[in-house]
């Protein structure tokens, strides 16, 4: 799973994009050493199946960032869907 950002707090947050993942688009979040996924929808800005919550701070960060991001990250959805290469994103 490729990331699409750089590091957030030095490395312990990092948003992730798989190839040929399912729809709707929506980015991974890897937090620390957590096993478990966040999932944020990128167009709403709703997190699937949240399980376990990130920490409200980091969850509205990666919520402005992906707002912000949301045009070129749904070009690297496209990207991941069509097996070409993802980038990191600003």
């Amino acid at each position: 799973m490729p990331p699409v950002s750089h590091p957030f707090k030095k490395g312990s947050l990092v948003i992730l994009m798989n190839y040929n993942d399912h729809s709707p688009p929506h980015v991974h979040v890897k937090y620390q050493s957590d096993v478990k996924n966040y999932r944020l929808e990128i167009k709403t800005r709703n997190w699937m199946e949240p399980g376990k919550e990130l920490p409200h701070k980091l969850k509205k960060m990666v919520e402005i960032w992906v707002e912000a991001h949301e045009e070129e990250l749904l070009e690297q959805w496209e990207n991941a869907a069509n097996n070409r290469r993802v980038t990191i994103i600003g």
